[in-house]
């Protein structure tokens, strides 16, 4: 049977502290749902006062950094060390067997989860966790640390394969180092050893862990929110192409500009919001491009610290660096190849609207100027007319010049001379000055047609 001494359990776990856009009220909901994963007996007053308002890389939440578990079950010892991390909040939970002594069975792995599981209350991280488990083996055990490592991963996860989850090993301060992935669980399992080297020189390498595992994290959580980024645009980018043709057909009829305007305000809203969400993809792609370089220079830093306080043993971790190739060369390089052509697709949208708006501006002006001629004759005509009746005498029979040529002008449209003592056109007759106001408006128009029309020929180019 496979054995170990001091089993341990680290839990990692990464809340987000704000996003970009949250409010206030959306930002205290993160820090008590992160509050939330430690159990009641921790109250504020053990907290750091304001430290949890600082834009920095690392801070200590506590004012003793730590704090020591009260587990369930008395067999059980462990420690809560909560940390900010510039926007995110980072926990560790370790609980680990109380016994330092006996080799006890992979088994026990199992009953370890089973404490630390109640403290979370059900809650997951929304950025990321990674479970580390850990210990040193008797003199006495045969099997090899690949064995062990195995072992001590399937009691963990019964339902998870060894072989099919195993990113990769190596080794780090002379202990043989595993890294098992499965969906969105992350393990690592580490065989020390001996005593010492798990008691008294890997919790040196705590705080490097904690930021490690957080770039890894923060790179695949930017990733997963450009896909819904992505997924929106897509979405929109298929509204708006509805209204585009919404616009054409409505374009196609008549006395249709009021709603190829509320169509255009409709897909230019849309559009703004497609702007918005493609600067948001572009943003998780420069925070997988932070995220990773931290990633790459925090384990090239874990590498030199391990090489000099343990200089006499193994540290190889070149296997964490397959992550770094897998984030330039699949999230990080899909993002670019998303961006451009969401970007390219932007483009076509907007110059397509664009046309479409250059031209029902154009008819709306149409529209306005022949509305502001036809303003500009009812005017002139009414003016006219009014200025005719207004004339003194006009609505007498003599010999008045006006009304002798207004009397001309009737006759003229049936081409029939004006016969003596004939009746007089009704529109001349003594009446109300309304009417001798109607009679000039009508004159008007017609003399203001007439020499519109002249007046456009006489203006138009040669050709």
């Amino acid at each position: 049977m496979a054995k170990i001494i001091y089993p341990t359990i680290d839990l990692f776990l990464y809340d987000l502290k704000y996003s970009l856009g949250d409010t206030q009220k959306e930002i205290e909901q993160n820090q008590q749902n992160f509050l939330n994963k430690l159990p009641d007996y921790i109250d504020s007053s053990l907290f750091i006062e304001n430290q949890h308002t600082l834009e920095s890389e690392y801070v200590h939440l506590l004012k003793n950094t730590s704090l020591q578990m009260k587990p369930h079950n008395k067999q059980y010892e462990g420690y809560f060390y909560p940390v900010l991390l510039g926007d995110s909040y980072g926990l560790l939970i370790d609980c680990a067997l109380n016994n330092k002594v006996d080799a006890q069975p992979t088994q026990c792995f199992a009953g370890i989860k089973a404490e630390i599981e109640p403290i979370l209350k059900g809650q997951t991280a929304n950025i990321g966790q990674t479970w580390m488990l850990s210990g040193w083996l008797p003199l006495t055990q045969t099997k090899s640390h690949e064995e062990i490592a195995q072992a001590c991963y399937e009691s963990f996860m019964p339902d998870f394969d060894w072989e099919e989850d195993l990113e990769g090993n190596g080794h780090f301060l002379g202990a043989s180092i595993f890294e098992l992935t499965h969906n969105n669980h992350h393990v690592i399992v580490i065989i020390y050893p001996d005593e010492n080297t798990l008691l008294n020189i890997s919790g040196k390498f705590y705080s490097d862990w904690m930021r490690l595992f957080y770039y890894r994290h923060k790179i695949l959580w930017a990733y997963n929110q450009s896909r819904l980024v992505k997924n929106y645009l897509q979405n929109y980018f298929s509204t708006i192409k509805a209204g585009n043709d919404s616009l054409e057909q409505a374009r196609n009829k008549d006395n249709e500009l009021n709603k190829l305007n509320q169509i255009l305000v409709n897909v230019q809203n849309t559009l703004n919001d497609y702007t918005k969400e493609l600067t948001l993809l572009d943003f998780q792609g420069g925070t997988i491009d932070i995220n990773l370089s931290n990633y790459e220079k925090r384990l090239g830093r874990i590498e030199q610290k391990a090489n000099r306080i343990y200089p006499n043993s193994a540290t190889d971790l070149a296997f964490f660096k397959e992550f770094i190739r897998l984030a330039q060369d699949k999230y990080r390089l899909q993002i670019t190849k998303d961006t451009e052509n969401l970007e390219r697709g932007l483009k076509l949208l907007s110059d397509t609207i664009n046309a479409v708006r250059s031209r029902v501006e154009v008819e709306k002006t149409e529209r306005d100027r022949y509305f502001q001629n036809f303003v500009t004759l009812l005017a002139g005509g009414w003016a006219f007319g009014s200025f005719v009746a207004g004339l003194p005498g006009l609505g007498e029979k003599n010999d008045n010049p006006v009304r002798s040529t207004l009397i001309k002008f009737s006759n003229l449209k049936l081409s029939i001379p004006a016969k003596p003592n004939e009746q007089e056109p009704w529109w001349l007759m003594p009446a109300t000055k309304g009417i001798y106001t109607l009679s000039g408006f009508i004159v008007a128009i017609v003399l203001l047609l007439i020499w519109r029309r002249f007046w456009r020929r006489y203006r138009s180019p040669v050709k």
